[in-house]
């Protein structure tokens, strides 16, 4: 059964250090990418860590582009099913 990850590119452990590049983006630009606030964005990458935070060469925290474009690919094909459990289980986590 193919899901909605299969062919996407597998992202190593967050934080780590990155040269400066087109490999990540400001935590501004990602959230405006995603249509959502910052406040969302944190919460993306802090209680699910379905964005991944990365550290840039001049230490300041930013986002992996391949996690966000696993987002945007993700609302966009995601059944309204898989999109009310995935917010029942963000909203039971978060306690």
């Amino acid at each position: 059964m193919k899901t909605w990850m299969d062919g996407l590119p597998q992202i190593p452990f967050a934080y780590r250090a990155l040269p400066e590049g087109g490999e990540w983006m400001t935590r501004e630009d990602a959230a405006s990418s995603l249509g959502v606030g910052e406040f969302h964005l944190n919460a993306l990458t802090h209680s699910t860590h379905r964005i991944d935070m990365v550290r840039t060469a001049d230490k300041k925290l930013a986002v992996t582009r391949v996690s966000v474009e696993a987002e945007k690919h993700w609302r966009a094909t995601a059944p309204r099913r898989r999109k009310v459990l995935r917010l029942l289980k963000d909203t039971a986590l978060s306690f």
